[in-house]
């Protein structure tokens, strides 16, 4: 019994002159305040270096930047085609995005403006647009023509049944509309196909630029990117990681690139080439 009180007397004196302990205890991360700062650097050093690499007719926005300790540095970004641009090599073309189609999806008073100055729809030309615009109408002409040829026949044929003689008159002006006929249906089959071929070389004037890109671009633009400007992340040790994050439409790229090897690309020991093809990629 006296040494079960004892025991229980040194459990207590432990319980009482034990130090209070956190319910969890957490490792400090190192360099922390560098780190912090090293990332306000890169947000606007990787805005700038995407920017200059992908180009005129490309936007880079939503730059952030992220540490994972112990993981390395994690810069996303999106890259995206904005809806209205002002052409650098023009005063007069306006470029509008892929998903304005027409002036008419502009909101009215940019709608007003840019049309009381007849500004063009850029990429295309507006000398195709007005040549669709013609084809158009000629397409709408032979319909008509058709429907009121079609309703002429039909009533020559009745008439033709209802007649108590041959009345070889009404074969003949039978046969005339039919040719006629004919000759309005071939005539819209060559619009149609004059229209086909216009709309092929819009589509292809008319690509997304986002899309044009393409990745071969964007790996360009990441690989000199990562190799001018990785070592921004200086608290990063050789054997932590870089990775780039690209929202590019309704894709995401990732890129993972080591800091021993864009040390390497920055000494010029190896190409950006070289450091794209040792870094780890998937997209989504």
């Amino acid at each position: 019994m006296k040494k079960v009180r004892l025991k229980s007397v040194w459990l207590l004196l432990v319980c009482v002159l034990m130090p209070a302990l956190p319910a969890w205890a957490a490792r400090d991360v190192p360099e922390l305040k560098q780190m912090l700062t090293e990332l306000d650097i890169a947000r606007e050093v990787f805005r700038s270096a995407m920017t200059h690499a992908v180009g005129d007719r490309l936007r880079v926005t939503g730059v952030n930047a992220e540490y994972l300790p112990q993981q390395g540095a994690l810069v996303s970004m999106s890259v995206v085609q904005p809806w209205i641009d002002v052409d650098a090599f023009t005063d007069r073309s306006i470029d509008l995005g892929r998903e304005v189609e027409t002036l008419e999806d502009v909101p009215e008073l940019v709608y007003e403006i840019m049309t009381e100055l007849n500004i063009a729809i850029a990429p295309y030309d507006p000398e195709l647009l007005e040549e669709l615009r013609e084809l158009r109408e000629e397409q709408k002409v032979v319909r008509s023509a058709q429907r009121n040829l079609r309703a002429t026949l039909r009533d020559t044929r009745r008439a033709k049944n209802r007649a108590e003689d041959n009345a070889p008159e009404l074969d003949e002006h039978i046969i005339e509309l039919e040719a006629e006929l004919e000759a309005l249906v071939e005539d819209y089959e060559a619009l149609t196909a004059e229209i086909d071929d216009l709309y092929a070389v819009l589509q292809e004037r008319h690509q997304d630029p986002a899309l044009q890109a393409s990745a071969a671009t964007i790996d360009d633009a990441v690989a000199q990117s990562a190799c001018n400007y990785g070592d921004t992340f200086k608290s990063l040790g050789s054997q932590e990681f870089l990775n780039l994050s690209i929202r590019l439409k309704e894709a995401t790229r990732y890129y993972t690139f080591r800091m021993e090897m864009i040390h390497e690309c920055r000494r010029g020991d190896i190409t950006p080439e070289r450091l794209l093809e040792s870094s780890w990629q998937y997209q989504r």
